[in-house]
C-alpha cells in the first residue's frame, strides 16, 4: 500500500428517524443563543416545526434560499446576520439552504447545524461558492464545515421522485469522483465505495415506493459518505464541469450530476485502470461502470441529456471553453475538442 494522509473532519452526526426533535439541545451543545435559521422555500413545513423547537434562540428566521448561492443575495444574509448579532446558523433543506448558511458562515465564522432534507452532501463539507457574473467561485475554508449535521430520513419522505433522482446522482458523483480527487486515499475510498453500494441498491426502491422509510435511510446513509468522501477529498474534472453548467448558464446542479457523470466516467477511465474495476464492482458489474451509471440514471428516470435539459446546442462550446479553463487537475490530459465531444455525447444521451 502506498503511503498516505488522512485528515478527519471534525463534525457530530446525529441519524435516524425523528431526530429532528433533537435540535434545541444539539445547537444547546454548539453554545448558540441567537440562531440564524434558514430553510429553502421545499422545507417551510419542516422550518416552521424546527422553529418552534429552537423557541426564543431563533433570532433571525431566512426563507429566501436560490441554487449557487448569487452574491447580492450572500450579501444581503450577511448583512442581516450582522444587524441580528446571530452566533449560530441552523440550515433545514437542500443544498441552496447549506450553501447560504455557508457564505454567512465564511464571513462571521459562525457554527453551522446542518438538517438536510436532500442527498446533496454539503452538510460534509468545507466547500462553499458564491455565483455573480456567471461565474461560481468555490472556495475552501474550514469555518463553513458544520459542526453539526441532524440526518432525519423522515424529512425525505415527501421528497418528489422527480427531485430524489437527481439529488442521489448528485451524492453518487461525489462518491465516485473520491475515487481519483486530489487528497484520495485507502480510506476515503472505502467510505465513497460503501457509499455507492448504499445509493446502488437503495435508489431504485425509493423511486418505486417513495414512502419506504427504510429505503429512504439508506439512501440518506449513502449520501453521508458520500458528502464525507467530497469533504476529505476535493471537487474535480466532474464537478468542475456541472459548475460550469450551474454557474454560467444556470442549471438545476443535481440534474447536470446525472448527464454528465456517465460521460466523465467514460473518458476518465483509460487513465484510471486500478480504480475502475473498484467501481464496477461496487455498482454490481464485471467492466464498463459508466454504462452501469448510465442505466442506473435511465432506471431512476432522472434526466441523461443536455438536450431535455433547456440548455442550447450552441452554447456546448462555450460551455466547453470554461470547464477547460477550470479543471485544473485530471487524472487523464484533455483538450477542449475532448471536452466538446464529452457535452456533445451528452447533449444526445448516448450510452458509454
Amino acid at each position: 500500500m502506498n503511503p498516505f494522509v488522512y485528515e478527519s473532519l471534525p463534525q457530530r452526526v446525529v441519524f435516524g428517524p425523528g431526530r429532528r426533535a433533537e435540535v434545541a439541545d444539539e445547537v444547546d451543545r454548539l453554545g448558540g443563543t441567537r440562531v440564524f435559521l434558514i430553510n429553502d422555500g421545499a422545507a417551510s413545513t419542516v422550518g416552521d416545526e424546527v422553529a418552534g423547537l429552537l423557541g426564543d434562540r431563533v433570532a433571525i428566521r431566512w426563507q429566501e434560499a436560490i441554487q449557487h448561492v448569487p452574491e447580492d443575495l450572500a450579501v444581503r444574509a450577511r448583512a442581516a446576520a450582522t444587524e441580528v448579532g446571530a452566533d449560530s446558523i441552523v440550515t433545514v433543506g437542500g443544498g441552496s439552504s447549506t450553501g447560504l448558511g455557508k457564505a454567512i458562515a465564511a464571513s462571521h465564522n459562525i457554527a453551522i447545524l446542518a438538517i438536510p432534507t436532500t442527498y446533496a452532501g454539503s452538510e460534509q463539507t468545507a466547500i462553499y461558492g458564491v455565483t455573480g457574473n456567471r461565474h461560481k467561485e468555490v472556495g475552501k475554508n474550514p469555518a463553513v464545515q458544520p459542526k453539526a449535521v441532524i440526518y432525519d430520513p423522515e424529512l425525505t419522505l415527501g421528497l418528489p421522485v422527480g427531485v430524489t433522482g437527481p439529488s442521489a446522482f448528485n451524492a453518487l458523483a461525489h462518491s465516485v469522483e473520491a475515487l481519483y480527487a486530489p487528497g484520495c486515499n485507502p480510506v476515503t475510498s472505502a467510505i465513497a465505495m460503501d457509499g455507492v453500494r448504499a445509493i446502488h441498491r437503495s435508489l431504485p426502491t425509493v423511486m418505486a415506493a417513495p414512502g419506504d422509510l427504510a429505503a429512504r435511510s439508506d439512501l440518506l446513509y449513502g449520501a453521508y459518505l458520500s458528502g464525507m468522501a467530497l469533504g476529505a477529498t476535493a471537487a474535480a474534472f466532474h464537478h468542475k464541469i456541472c459548475h460550469v453548467l450551474g454557474g454560467a448558464f444556470n442549471l438545476v446542479h443535481a440534474d447536470a450530476h446525472s448527464v454528465i457523470l456517465p460521460h466523465a466516467i467514460a473518458f476518465l477511465a483509460p487513465a484510471l485502470s486500478a480504480e475502475m474495476p473498484v467501481l464496477a464492482a461496487a455498482l454490481g458489474v464485471e467492466h464498463n461502470p459508466a454504462g452501469a451509471l448510465w442505466d442506473l440514471a435511465v432506471a431512476s428516470h432522472v434526466p441523461t441529456t443536455l438536450a431535455a435539459l433547456g440548455l442550447p446546442r450552441d452554447a456546448l462550446d462555450e460551455v466547453a471553453a470554461r470547464a477547460t479553463q477550470e479543471i485544473t487537475v485530471t487524472p487523464r490530459p484533455f483538450t477542449h475538442a475532448d471536452i466538446l465531444g464529452l457535452l456533445d455525447r451528452a447533449y444526445d444521451g448516448v450510452r458509454p
